[in-house]
């Protein structure tokens, strides 16, 4: 009882101050400009800041430069949930490159890859980067890309449609409306694992109400290889995010920018390389590495590099229960990118 107490007490220690995200009628929301504000968890106590453009602001000012501009463009893995200004990877790019260069931080929290496609193609783009960095969380992006509403939030969203190597988009103008009720349905389990998944069982519901047997469950018990199951069922979204990037790519190549991506991994896929939540990210990731060629993009596998640091350098880089990255995770990513960057 005691330990599921604090479980509960954690879920709901998550407080944002109000007023951060607001409504747009193309995006679905946006970050409101000259927001100031405190975002506490069970993990973190920090502070964001919202330039007057709308975006993350950083500790280092734009002075004249004689390197490239990257444009940095995610979810709130890029946009850095749980740490201060300072302390996001792309501010530690700034302020480690002896190279003139400069990054800026265009991530926005829950994004997926077609609100990024229209927030480069409507907004980035105008801002003259050099490069474009489109930060792939391999979490969940690759199927918010098919849904009118995130899977883990609330907000209505505009989406693209792949008909006949077409690209239709819907749900725009985004309705402001609640999430209706069978889209809370849709969760990540049911989405990776299929909607005859188990997880629902009364024994199942039973070890899930006993804390104790729940965390024994996640820790010890034997995770079978689901690999042959994803095949085939990933493919609709792994075709439409390809279709998507393939846009993106064209956008960026008629404006002289140069596109590269960057695969992120979600806590589990370092921490606990064989759960189900690392198996379909590393199937993803697989698929997405082995396409660059078709995409004319480079990709740079970040998942990966963090892998096998960890295995000789393991370290607290993700919040135990929130899921984001450290302040010390942050200074990982920046120490892998820096020198790989385009």
């Amino acid at each position: 009882m005691i330990l599921r107490f604090k479980r509960h007490h954690i879920e709901n220690s998550d407080h944002l101050d109000y007023g951060m995200m607001v409504y747009d009628k193309d995006l679905g929301w946006k970050l409101d400009p000259n927001w100031n504000g405190r975002h506490k968890h069970y993990d973190y106590d920090v502070s964001y800041s919202i330039n007057s453009l709308g975006f993350r602001t950083g500790s280092k000012k734009r002075k004249e430069q004689t390197g490239l501009t990257y444009a940095f463009v995610g979810d709130s893995f890029t946009f850095s949930f749980g740490v201060n200004d300072s302390e996001t990877f792309i501010q530690l790019l700034n302020s480690r490159d002896v190279n003139d260069n400069f990054y800026l931080n265009y991530g926005i929290p829950g994004y997926s890859t077609d609100q990024e496609y229209l927030l480069i193609k409507k907004r980035i783009l105008k801002f003259s980067p050099d490069v474009v960095l489109l930060v792939v969380y391999l979490g969940n992006d690759l199927f918010d890309n098919e849904l009118p509403f995130p899977l883990q939030a609330n907000r209505g969203k505009p989406f693209y449609e792949l008909i006949s190597d077409e690209l239709i988009l819907r749900n725009t103008p985004v309705p402001m409306v609640l999430k209706p009720a069978e889209q809370y349905k849709k969760n990540l389990t049911n989405v990776v694992l299929g909607e005859g998944y188990n997880a629902n069982s009364l024994i199942s519901r039973i070890v899930d109400k006993i804390e104790l047997f729940r965390l024994l469950k996640m820790n010890f018990s034997r995770i079978p290889d689901y690999s042959e199951q994803f095949k085939g069922r990933f493919n609709h979204a792994i075709n439409l995010f390809l279709a998507l990037v393939d846009k993106i790519h064209d956008e960026c190549t008629e404006n002289k920018v140069k596109l590269s991506l960057i695969l992120m991994p979600g806590r589990s896929y370092i921490e606990r390389p064989n759960s189900v939540s690392s198996q379909f990210q590393d199937y993803l990731r697989e698929i997405i590495v082995e396409s660059k060629g078709k995409m004319n993009v480079d990709v740079i596998d970040l998942a990966t590099r963090l892998c096998e640091r960890y295995k000789m350098e393991p370290g607290k880089w993700f919040y135990s229960h929130e899921g984001h990255l450290t302040a010390e995770g942050h200074r990982v990513v920046s120490d892998i990118l820096l020198p790989i960057l385009p």
